[in-house]
């Protein structure tokens, strides 16, 4: 049996009635921060363009995008939705422990598939639950697996997982056979991968970072697709010579991690909800900052010194020379100097505080070259965790230490914080009602007859041309 048919067997055979209770409202929780990650991410420049090319190729009106309504193909919507998911960097974090630490990992990259695909096919919530768990777990198979120095040190991102977890989804989604979805991962992975550089130390981050994973999707449904009606691929693109172990893991990688299915409903107890938007890696000391300029009412012209401890992680991460001074969004996320200087300014980082203007704000640029940005070994047993001291021009000093942030499963946000956090950025485009016709909808969706439903209540009623 190839490791590709062991994964198709059990996402055909996951059944909603035994996901345990928790698992399907964390399943519910995560839709609905996922969706509002979407609608802040709405108006972003990748979204725009991605958006007019996708009015050009129209397509059959199979899904819905989020915000204008457009109906387009699900290849289509799965793209432009995934984008809009990814812009913010506000979207959930998953972590699977390693022996130098932790790999990271963004699983609600697998929604839009579930949203788009199940709305082409018409599934009930309690089949996009079951889907959305799904890939939750096979995420963190494919994660689990990795030993050695990581996939990103070979030169690979991890959102290559994306060719070969979304025709598990597809493939359950389009009710298909096992060999036929066994085919459809051998087509995606085969012909899929994402390169390191797009999100690389010492790179300046570009529009792409936001289809790394939507990319992989896109691919992996036409892929699953093809299999459908009867397309062939290699059946062990995972174990065969030249196949993922071989060829990208060099052989750093245990199968019976992703073959022996044992972790399962894992969306219960490793996903960190974002408070803040940051790599998670600097959630830590940006939480210690804020939580110092807040109790003790500092302003930009009090500070001295800023003396940052992070993992080495977080240092190499979001402190190379290539992201001190940001000039776009998807840099400026990853960059530990940045975010610190908007949080002693703004005291949030939201998604409010990322602008060109601000970017380029001489208070900005005047704290971090205050800025010292320090790996610290202890903190590596946890990457989220940091420390930050602030030294005041009149000699004070304070300092802050954060170990597990907001978000974390030990520090979990609850379902009121999470509904804030959804309505904050669903705010500027709906009224009340709207926003509560959603949020109802998912923390009732097994209860919903099609998906698509949710769908069409996620477009901006009030659009006009903006859309």
């Amino acid at each position: 049996m190839t490791v590709a048919r062991n994964l198709a067997e059990y996402a055909l055979a996951l059944r909603f009635q035994d996901i345990p209770r928790e698992a399907v409202s964390q399943a519910k929780r995560l839709l609905l921060d996922s969706l509002g990650c979407a609608i802040g991410g709405y108006d972003s420049d990748a979204s725009k363009i991605i958006q007019g090319v996708v009015k050009r190729l129209h397509g059959p009106e199979e899904a819905t995008i989020i915000g204008s309504g457009l109906k387009t193909s699900c290849l289509n919507a799965v793209l432009a939705n995934g984008a809009m998911l990814r812009y913010l960097d506000y979207n959930d974090v998953a972590f699977v422990k390693a022996s130098d630490g932790y790999r990271y990992y963004h699983p609600s990259e697998t929604i839009p598939t579930v949203l788009a695909l199940g709305e082409r096919e018409h599934i009930s919530g309690e089949e996009a639950i079951a889907a959305i768990v799904l890939g939750y777990d096979a995420s963190f198979w494919f994660m689990d697996g990795i030993v050695g120095p990581g996939i990103e040190q070979k030169g690979w991102n991890q959102d290559t997982r994306g060719a070969y977890v979304i025709p598990l989804i597809a493939g359950r989604i389009l009710r298909l056979q096992t060999s036929q979805i066994e085919n459809a991962i051998g087509v995606s992975a085969g012909c899929h991968g994402v390169l390191g550089i797009l999100d690389s130390p010492s790179e300046t981050l570009t529009m792409a970072k936001n289809i790394r994973f939507p990319a992989m999707a896109h691919g992996a449904i036409l892929a699953t697709m093809l299999a459908q009606d009867g397309f062939t691929g290699p059946t062990n693109v995972i174990e065969g010579q030249g196949g993922f172990v071989d060829a990208i893991m060099r052989g750093d990688y245990d199968l019976a991690k992703l073959s022996n299915n044992k972790e399962r409903h894992t969306i219960s107890g490793n996903c960190c909800i974002k408070s803040i938007i940051a790599d998670y890696s600097a959630h830590g000391h940006l939480l210690a900052t804020l939580k110092i300029v807040r109790e003790h009412n500092l302003r930009p012209e009090d500070i001295a010194q800023i003396r940052i401890r992070g993992s080495h992680r977080c240092v190499e991460h979001t402190g190379d020379a290539a992201k001190k001074f940001p000039g776009n969004k998807e840099t400026a996320d990853h960059s530990s100097y940045y975010l610190t200087a908007i949080a002693i300014i703004d005291r949030e980082i939201g998604p409010d505080q990322f602008s060109p203007g601000k970017y380029a704000d001489p208070r900005v640029i005047e704290l971090i070259h205050k800025i010292t940005l320090e790996a610290d070994a202890e903190l590596d047993g946890a990457r989220y965790a940091g420390i930050t001291k602030i030294t005041t021009v009149e000699g004070k000093s304070f300092e802050s230490r954060v170990d597990i942030p907001k978000g974390h499963p030990e520090n979990a946000m609850t379902d009121e914080e999470i509904v804030e956090k959804f309505c904050g950025m669903a705010s500027k485009r709906m009224k009340g009602s709207q926003m509560d016709q959603i949020v109802n909808t998912v923390f009732d969706l097994e209860r919903l007859d099609d998906i698509g439903k949710l769908n069409g209540a996620m477009t901006f009623r009030n659009l006009g041309a903006a859309a």
